[in-house]
């Protein structure tokens, strides 16, 4: 087991597209596996975080030091970010069938295992770490006041409701990761890299199999619609990343160049996943958390090759 894991670990890279075909190609299973996208998000936020000294940087991240840095950060990418894109959207006239997709990308807060896409592209973890566990600590107190005041009584759950959904699936996430720690030992862990990203790899492949359950049928269906969304969702997420990444080649030192290449990867692939298991079901978003995946998949390729070519890694 432990090789298949280091396997996947070392090879993730190519792994993580190659499983977007593999979902689009498995029969339907004729019921709803929605149900389990929720124990699947606690499960990558619990692999993510079993890695981390959560005590540690969670002391470190609320010191007098590093607590401001931690909250502008947080700020950047959950409010100011947010407005920046859906503003973005409405300027260019998204079609409104569109816009709630692209107002839940836009408030939710960088996934979990951007931290590990970060590791794979030779970011600093530390670094990703931090920011993650800020803004999965606030992204339940911003995104689902946002989006209710966007998007009013289109979002079918209060904000207060998401709020509960959102901060469940975040808490029991990092208690696994806890409790994981406790019988695991740190020692363990960190002899065992590859097998937590492989562990990471599973997981996330893993997630396809709800998300892409019947979606090909909806796809062939519904062709121009499944466009649509793909578009939304690679724009969205590329040109976040490259406009940051531009920050980062141009950044007077090197300390907050690394910090604009990690805030590229962490800002540019959100998670989707998490509303998608809070709200109601929607079809349209269904489509779009699906076909977004590609786009985060693809991140550690290609984002990785474009920063080579924008001499970002040398």
């Amino acid at each position: 087991m432990l090789t298949i894991l280091n396997l996947l670990g070392q090879n993730a890279k190519l792994i993580l597209p190659l499983g977007i075909l593999f979902a689009l190609c498995l029969p339907e299973t004729g019921n709803d596996l929605s149900v389990i996208v929720p124990p699947l998000i606690m499960i990558i936020y619990a692999v993510t975080f079993i890695r981390m000294d959560l005590m540690a940087m969670l002391r470190e991240t609320l010191s007098p030091s590093h607590l401001i840095e931690q909250l502008v950060i947080s700020a950047v990418l959950l409010i100011l970010m947010p407005i920046i894109l859906i503003g973005a959207c409405q300027i260019v006239g998204v079609n409104a069938l569109l816009m709630p997709s692209a107002v839940w990308y836009a408030v939710a807060p960088p996934i979990a295992s951007t931290a590990w896409i970060c590791s794979l592209m030779g970011l600093s973890l530390p670094v990703a770490m931090r920011i993650i566990i800020m803004t999965s600590l606030l992204a339940p107190f911003t995104g689902p006041f946002i989006g209710s005041l966007i998007l009013g009584d289109a979002t079918g759950l209060s904000s207060f409701d998401m709020f509960v959904n959102l901060a469940i699936m975040i808490f029991v996430g990092v208690v696994i990761a806890l409790i994981g720690q406790l019988l695991l030992g740190p020692a363990r862990i960190a002899r065992n890299t590859d097998s937590f990203n492989g562990l990471a790899a599973l997981a996330m492949l893993l997630f396809l199999i709800p998300i892409f359950n019947g979606m090909t049928g909806q796809i062939v269906l519904n062709p121009w619609l499944a466009l649509s969304l793909l578009a939304l969702a690679t724009i969205l997420n590329f040109s976040t990343q490259f406009v940051l990444m531009l920050l980062a080649k141009f950044a007077p030192s090197a300390t907050l160049a690394q910090l604009a290449s990690v805030m590229a990867v962490v800002g540019g692939n959100r998670n989707v996943g998490l509303y998608y298991g809070a709200l109601p079901p929607d079809p349209v978003f269904s489509m779009f958390t699906a076909l977004y995946q590609l786009p985060l998949y693809l991140t550690p390729l290609l984002m990785g090759h474009m920063r080579r070519l924008m001499g970002l890694d040398r």
